[in-house]
């Protein structure tokens, strides 16, 4: 079983710019990057760790306002 988690967040800049986004009725880009910047990273890990899995998940759980906890598991080949 393979398990790793990451914390990612947001600058304060970008903060400000999600929020007037939100309020436009625009994507959160700066949220979604924060996500895919954390999936890449544990990517990363997988890769330099030679690891194949058979299957795996996300679970991305919000900590704070401009925070997520990403956490992948699943099973090796």
């Amino acid at each position: 079983m393979i398990h790793i988690t990451k914390v990612v967040s947001r600058n304060f800049i970008m903060d400000i710019v999600a929020r007037i986004q939100n309020l436009i009725g625009k994507n959160l880009s700066a949220y979604e990057d924060m996500v895919n910047k954390g999936m890449k990273q544990i990517e990363d890990q997988l890769d330099d760790m030679e690891v194949e899995l058979k299957w795996f998940r996300y679970e991305i759980t919000q900590l704070t306002i401009g925070a997520v906890c990403i956490t992948l598991y699943g099973e090796e080949k």
